[in-house]
């Protein structure tokens, strides 16, 4: 559910943001999903707490997007690509937490202790701290300038050069009189004027107004090369996501089943398919209770951190790579190696090797999207840069959506089928890839 939310969210989100601001389309997306995961650590009823469920894909992917071509309008050409590669630390910090306070919290130890609790349990507490994030995020965003980029494209000159003074008087330790820029380039004497008729204007027309101006970027990005471009990059991350979030998702019960099946056959080694097609059997042996048991096995837990620590190396040195490299050879080289690593799971033969190869295939997959994003940033100008985000990141959650599909589907009948499927769409996409322009070709509004 929270995928297809994030299917309308890039949609919507990637409009307000080219309409209204990339500050507001991220403040607001970011209030969405902390008020959706508030309510449902509330949810009383199943329907109730998925529609928080579609809200919680629907906001957070709005932030998780847009906050590129923010933070990129605010960095010059040579420094973009190794600050933005830094978010991706971010990301992985945060999938090392996550299963931390999942292990504290919905082990059984915990569980007996808010038995007698009918109403607020662990998992209540768990989707609750989940929030938080957002909340600490949109009050730091709030104290955060719009992009000087984003008031020049609409020509709000004036709100451009307070900002360009700000970020003058924080760098410099001077005052905002000192600064020697006195007119942009453009700027008109009726910039005020300008201003105070876009404030008057009917709301009605300012929405049909906003209406049109989509259109027109849509025009624009189905004119070359955009259009080329941006089928790349969204076919791209249509493979990367289809792989990378199912396999993501389903490695927890990767590890669990290896878990159940060490336990029913003393031990003994086995692939991940003969694994997953005797899980049934160990199902209805073993675990059948009318009775659901909340808490989960510990090792599930550390084998998901482990999976998330060995992230970090590559997280660390993205940005040397893609300065040493370039974007285009990072992300094809990526992919074609994750696309081996995704094959090679169906020769495991114990949860070892499967932990091994799972962190190998993270360490390349996570870091993917992150380069993706970059190089949407620099292919397309400030006016396109959110539509183009958020076509690429609605294609990725398409993908995300297939391959749980195909996954679930298919692990316990023929397993190695998605498996060779999720290694040929990331190898295709690397090889798409090489059809990218260069960086020194890449077509940017400076």
């Amino acid at each position: 559910m929270p995928l297809i939310g994030m299917i309308f969210g890039c949609c919507i989100w990637g409009v307000v943001a080219d309409s209204k601001g990339r500050k507001t389309a991220i403040f607001f997306s970011l209030l969405v999903d902390f008020l959706a995961g508030l309510i449902s650590s509330f949810a009383q009823s199943f329907p109730v707490f998925l529609a928080c469920r579609f809200l919680n894909g629907f906001g957070i992917i709005g932030a998780t997007s847009i906050i590129f071509p923010y933070l990129g309008e605010f960095l010059p050409n040579k420094k973009r690509d190794s600050v933005l590669g830094k978010l991706e630390l971010f990301w992985n910090v945060g999938v090392i937490i996550l299963p931390g306070i999942a292990w504290t919290l919905l082990n059984k130890n915990t569980f007996d202790q808010f038995i007698k609790m009918e109403f607020f349990n662990p998992w209540r507490i768990f989707v609750f701290i989940c929030c938080l994030p957002s909340l600490i995020s949109l009050v730091c965003l709030y104290f955060l300038p719009e992009t000087p980029k984003f008031f020049i494209s609409k020509r709000r000159f004036e709100n451009a050069k307070i900002v360009f003074q700000k970020v003058y008087k924080i760098n410099t330790k001077q005052s905002f009189k000192s600064f020697p820029v006195l007119t942009l380039y453009g700027e008109s004497n009726n910039n005020e004027e300008s201003c105070e008729i876009e404030k008057k204007t009917p709301f009605l027309k300012r929405i049909w107004e906003n209406i049109i101006d989509g259109m027109t970027q849509m025009r624009m990005l189905c004119s070359q090369p955009y259009m080329n471009n941006l089928c790349i990059t969204a076919v791209s991350d249509f493979g990367l996501m289809a792989s990378y979030y199912t396999l993501m998702m389903w490695f927890p019960e990767i590890f669990e089943r290896f878990n159940n099946y060490g336990k029913s056959h003393g031990g003994q080694k086995a692939g991940l398919c003969e694994v997953s097609q005797s899980s049934q059997v160990y199902n209805e042996t073993f675990q059948y209770s009318n009775v659901c048991e909340p808490s989960i096995n510990s090792r599930v837990f550390a084998d998901t951190i482990i999976i998330g620590l060995s992230c970090i190396p590559s997280s660390i040195s993205l940005s040397f790579f893609m300065a040493k490299l370039g974007k285009k050879y990072v992300l094809v080289t990526g992919l074609v190696l994750s696309g081996i690593s995704a094959i090679l799971l169906n020769w495991v033969s114990s949860s070892e090797e499967t932990l091994i190869l799972s962190a190998l295939f993270e360490a390349l997959t996570s870091i993917l999207e992150t380069v993706i994003f970059c190089i949407v940033v620099e292919l397309f100008p400030t006016n396109l840069r959110a539509p183009a985000l958020a076509i690429t990141a609605t294609s990725g959650r398409l993908g995300a959506i297939f391959g749980n599909l195909v996954f679930g589907m298919l692990i316990d009948v023929q397993c190695n089928i998605p498996i060779y499927l999720f290694g040929v769409m990331l190898i295709g996409s690397g090889v798409l890839c090489l059809r990218l322009p260069k960086s020194d070709d890449y077509l940017v509004l400076h």
